[in-house]
């Protein structure tokens, strides 16, 4: 009844069916992540028939067997409640209640009384949903050739929301629909039968989505709620990794004679695959955690930032140093992958309890797999002997993610009738983090803010590839190429673009003297819009350093390719119109609200005659939320609230 991971597939680039590499297996990317589902199999007793959420995270090849493990799930759910219905009421739980459970990780037992009379008499089961949620990360084929064969999509029985990155021309399902057209595969994405949503996601590090578990089912127990956030990852696509966190609490009983067990709240995993650190010195190892005494962080420290603290970290882990060897004839550098001597020490600094290697390389056999493995323990091993360890640090694991491996994390805490943990602190539940909505509802979408600008300060020899990738895009973003420094601030000033790219080749180290008039002398679009610095050949680190302090969005060393400067322009663009624009105030803004003063119902009790058409409109539209709000002059007051547990009120520009 954990949060069950099921690796199905851990290959990187090309699905590998080589008894070479049996042991670790040949399938590209595809995890199982199940929500816990014992909320309503708890410590007061009744099944109502909840299951957990299910997450998919990529549809490689392995995505084939889970099909198909899904598609059995189902028709087993399906024998059990014909079974349910076919046996009479008064025949179910004649066992009794339990008086104890023993968790399966060996802590100690949580005692709930003597006895208990049975409550599964009056529980009515429920039909199960089938379906949940599929995130990927992005849509290189290795990790959507899977779709075509994953079966429950074929089938109308299921429901789907598809999650992945947003791109600037084309939707995610344009993109997705791209390997099946008629040329490539007999059949069309639109020829699914399953109710399947697509959404677009840009990088949302805080405040995330949630999932919850199965709704179908009529039931007061307090649901297991998966939180989802995500990060922009260094890939020649856009990319994002992510971040799966669960909370779940189980109440206390009324009777007494009761013994709990200590428990933490909530556990958490990080998926990340196709990253290359955007320092690519760290390949070798060598990473700096960031000093809490300085407000900015370089890129790869912000990276660390996201999986900090994480249970399991899923990382790419393709290469060794000596196979991405900047420089040489071979060199995998800016091919979009991690090293074991990077991810090693990020995952050491960031306090994560278990690596799994991951996206293992297409031309690694078990037997070299089984080498590195030892290698990144011994690496683990060495940097525990160098760095120590506080009382709040954990002992690294490291392991190599293999195909039918699994992994069970408890995220359960026991609260009593005041929501208070056995700890003695207040529950996550008193926190906004409980403000969850249905897994149906859409992350938040930026605001369109009209056509995009990017200045380039490049030799107009020098712009033409990158100014054609970004100008082919149907939402295409006006281009401007200048070379001086006096016309590139002009422009700034006047047109406050949306992302600048500046060349140090034709700048030099004056440069960085634009980049600080543009975050000094230009107010508060200059403070936060993204600026890209590209290095002249054998700058350093005093170049990377000043790069910091300026708090620049990224500063790119080495050859690149027109391919990886355009990813890395799209991420800027699509992290911008996440600043939102406070919308204007009406004409009459004086006369409405003293009209909505005059009406007396700001601040009133709650009213069954408002509350009826909340009730009304949830059901009939099927949506979790239903709101009568009320925007005074600074909040948006709420009359009437179906579905947003707890909220009064929030600022007015939420509304």
């Amino acid at each position: 009844n954990n949060m069950k991971i099921q690796i199905y597939g851990c290959r990187g680039s090309i699905p590998r069916p080589n008894p070479e590499m049996a042991r670790y297996g040949g399938n590209t990317p595809c995890i199982e992540v199940v929500s816990s589902s014992r909320q309503c199999d708890s410590v007061d007793g009744g099944d109502c028939g909840r299951v957990g959420h299910r997450i998919i995270l990529d549809l490689g090849s392995g995505a084939v067997d889970l099909g198909q493990k899904v598609m059995g799930e189902m028709f087993q759910a399906k024998k059990r409640q014909q079974a349910e219905q076919e046996i009479p009421n008064e025949g179910r739980g004649e066992e009794g209640g339990r008086s104890s459970i023993t968790t399966s990780d060996g802590l100690d037992e949580v005692k709930v009384g003597e006895k208990e009379e049975p409550k599964r008499n009056n529980v009515k089961p429920a039909p199960q949903k089938f379906g949940g949620t599929i995130l990927l990360t992005h849509t290189h084929w290795d990790h959507i050739q899977g779709l075509p064969f994953f079966v429950p999509l074929y089938l109308p029985q299921f429901e789907w929301t598809i999650y992945g990155p947003r791109g600037i021309a084309k939707s995610l399902q344009e993109i997705l629909s791209g390997q099946m057209q008629h040329d490539y595969f007999p059949v069309r994405l639109g020829d699914m039968a399953s109710k399947t949503k697509y959404q677009g996601l840009c990088e949302d590090m805080e405040k995330g989505f949630w999932l919850d578990n199965d709704s179908s089912t009529d039931c007061d127990h307090p649901t297991s709620s998966i939180k989802v956030t995500s990060k922009y990852l260094n890939h020649s696509v856009l990319t994002l990794g992510y971040k799966l966190e669960e909370f779940a609490q189980i109440p206390l009983p009324s009777s007494s004679n009761q013994l709990f067990r200590r428990k933490k709240r909530g556990v958490s995993m990080a998926y990340i695959t196709d990253h290359e650190p955007f320092d690519h010195a760290l390949a070798n190892g060598g990473f700096t955690p960031r000093d809490p005494r300085k407000p900015n962080c370089t890129a790869d420290q912000y990276h660390v930032q996201f999986f900090e603290d994480v249970d399991i970290l899923v990382h790419d882990c393709q290469y060794l140093f000596s196979e991405y060897a900047p420089g040489s004839p071979t060199s995998k550098e800016y091919w979009g992958h991690s090293t074991v001597e990077y991810v090693v020490e990020v995952a050491f600094h960031a306090n994560v309890k278990q690596l799994l290697l991951f996206h293992h390389d297409p031309q690694r056999s078990d037997d070299q797999m089984d080498d590195l493995l030892t290698y990144a323990r011994e690496l683990a091993v060495k940097l525990e002997e160098k760095c120590g360890g506080d009382k709040e640090s954990v002992r690294l694991k490291v392991d190599a993610a293999k195909e039918g491996d699994t992994y069970d994390l408890d995220p359960y805490v026991f609260l009593d009738e005041n929501d208070v943990s056995i700890d003695g602190d207040v529950s996550e539940s008193n926190g906004e983090s409980i403000h969850h909505a249905n897994d149906d509802v859409s992350p938040p979408r930026s605001v369109n803010t009209g056509q995009q600008c990017v200045l380039l300060g490049f030799y107009e020899s020098a712009s033409g590839p990158i100014r054609d990738m970004l100008e082919s895009t149907d939402n295409s973003p006006k281009v401007e190429v200048l070379q001086s420094r006096d016309e590139l601030l002009h422009f700034a000033e006047q047109n406050h673009p949306s992302v600048i790219v500046l060349d140090n080749v034709l700048f030099g180290c004056t440069g960085f003297e634009f980049c600080k008039v543009i975050r000094t002398e230009m107010g508060e679009w200059g403070k936060n819009v993204p600026m890209l610095v590209i290095a002249c050949p054998g700058e350093g680190q005093r170049a990377r350093l000043t790069a910091e302090r300026l708090n620049l969005d990224d500063f790119i060393q080495g050859p690149y390719s027109p391919s990886y400067l355009f990813t890395r322009i799209q991420v800027s663009l699509l992290r911008m119109p996440l600043r939102w624009r406070r919308a204007p105030l009406a004409e009459n803004e004086s006369e409405r609200l003293a009209t909505l003063q005059s009406t007396g119902l700001l601040d009133s009790l709650p009213e069954e005659r408002f509350d009826r058409i909340t009730r009304l409109a949830k059901a009939m539209f099927k949506v979790p939320i239903s709101l009568v709000s009320l925007v005074d002059e600074d909040r948006q007051w709420f009359k009437s609230n179906q579905g947003l547990a707890g909220a009064t009120e929030t600022p007015r520009d939420y509304a």
